[in-house]
């Protein structure tokens, strides 16, 4: 049975105008994301980009890669990655193993990582999704009333700080029955961590900038931030 990629790729963007249409080795960020889907063994894998995006529509065009028409309904800023999942499958109507949904704002994914996701859910059935995770020993905490209240020892050096993972946004991998008996929220999650080196969340201006010095520090030459 065949896995179904999501690239969802709205238009528009709250911190980054275009974010998903921004040029990165000149091409779109999104370009590199659906660069990869085609990658992956066609036998195995069916790709589809949700987008409201008449630029976005002409890459997938170019890039021979089918796109679904996202309503206005799912367009706004609000909404959820589980309702974009539900309206995928609706129109689609067939049957997969596995709904894999691909960010186009983690360009420094490799195929690697989506076979051994897979690998690793088809083992150990108990769990019904998946999501990429990084450690994270940063200090935070809320503030409430202009009360600053930390959820760490204060004693503690970030270095002493364990346990705490944060989701990439590289990966998100559910089991197809979630959805077809619409259930949104999974049970039991895997969280498949990654070095703090194979990931990047694009978010805002300064997840670019760090994009750019890794990508010149490990001489990787696959990407260039470029926006003209």
């Amino acid at each position: 049975m065949k896995n179904l990629i999501i690239i969802p790729a709205r238009k528009g963007s709250k911190r980054i105008k275009n974010k998903n249409l921004y040029k990165v080795n000149k091409k779109p960020l999104i370009y590199w994301t659906i660069n990869l889907a085609k990658k992956l063994k066609k036998n195995k894998f069916d790709t589809v980009v949700s987008t409201n995006c008449n630029k976005i529509k002409k890459i997938c065009k170019s890039e021979k890669i089918t796109y679904l028409n996202r309503s206005r309904k799912i367009s706004g800023e609000k909404v959820s990655m589980h309702e974009v999942i539900f309206d995928t499958i609706k129109k689609i109507k067939k049957k997969y193993k596995y709904i894999i949904l691909l960010q186009p704002t983690s360009p420094l994914r490799k195929l690697n990582l989506i076979y051994k996701a897979i690998n690793i859910l088809d083992k150990k059935i108990k769990f019904d999704s998946l999501i990429s995770l990084a450690s994270d020993n940063s200090y935070s905490g809320k503030i409430q009333n202009n009360l600053w209240k930390p959820d760490y020892d204060l004693n503690k050096r970030t270095q002493d700080i364990k346990d705490k993972f944060i989701p990439t946004g590289n990966l998100f991998v559910y089991r197809y029955h979630l959805y077809k008996n619409k259930i949104v929220k999974p049970k039991n999650t895997y969280g498949l961590v990654l070095g703090n080196d194979n990931w990047i969340d694009i978010d805002c201006e300064n997840d670019l900038k760090l994009l750019g010095v890794y990508l010149i520090k490990s001489k990787n030459k696959r990407l260039l931030v470029y926006n003209k």
